[in-house]
């Protein structure tokens, strides 16, 4: 195992350690900081925050048993792992961005409270070390154009799911909808407005995900070069 290969295998662990983490603080509100409390338990899993952390753990342990295996076996690690870390690295830059320039800004409890306890976890330590994992130190396959848009699977679903949810429970004489159906906050402001959020986020994610894209196949080809050069 290289020396990269090992930063890799070591970054994924303890990607998947915090993710374990921050779902026990989270699910089991267990609060090192009391903070206001948005749900209780397994409600959580309605947030894409969450969602994204547990994708990006799940596939954080996919990387560590196949990078294991390859160690052994010498047997790649499959590119669909990667294709699944891909996704959730999309995500997880998405929840970063969103919570860093806009939530953290609009939280009447101050910016920082939305880095304590397991948001420490979800919103800024998993989420970094993904990127620079995957980009610094994971060795992927060549990734193809299509899975710029296969990358946004999980955001288009969600955002189907949210916006559901607000439609349902939008009150059209007051032009208001609780709390507790919009909770982002994204149809305070009507109905519009919260279209506008999904489609302005599914562009940035796009954005995102043509970016690793970009950087991944360029790295693969320096790679590439570099073998030639040797030979």
């Amino acid at each position: 195992m290289t020396k990269t290969q090992q930063i890799a295998l070591t970054l994924n662990i303890v990607i998947f350690l915090m993710a374990v983490a921050g779902c026990v603080l989270c699910f089991g509100e267990i609060y090192v900081v009391q903070t206001k409390i948005l749900e209780h338990g397994i409600k959580f899993i309605k947030f894409f925050t969450v969602q994204s952390n547990i994708l990006g753990g799940l596939t954080a342990l996919l990387y560590i048993i196949f990078s294991l295996r390859e160690n052994k076996t010498k047997k790649a690690i499959p590119a669909w792992v990667f294709v699944l870390r891909y996704i959730a690295i999309i995500d997880l830059t998405i929840t970063f961005l969103v919570v860093a320039l806009l939530l953290a800004m609009l939280c009447d409890e101050g910016y920082l409270s939305m880095y304590v306890n397991a948001n420490f976890f979800f919103h800024f330590a998993i989420p970094v070390l993904c990127v620079i994992s995957f980009v610094f130190f994971e060795k992927a396959p060549k990734l193809k154009f299509k899975y710029t848009f296969l990358g946004l699977i999980h955001l288009v679903l969600y955002a189907i799911f949210y916006l559901t949810i607000v439609l349902t429970h939008f009150n059209y004489q007051t032009g208001k909808v609780d709390l507790l159906y919009d909770w982002y906050g994204f149809a305070q402001a009507g109905l519009l407005v919260a279209f506008a959020f999904a489609v302005g986020l599914l562009g940035i994610g796009y954005l995102i995900a043509f970016v690793l894209y970009k950087i991944k196949n360029k790295q693969n080809k320096l790679e590439e070069n570099k073998k030639d050069i040797k030979n």
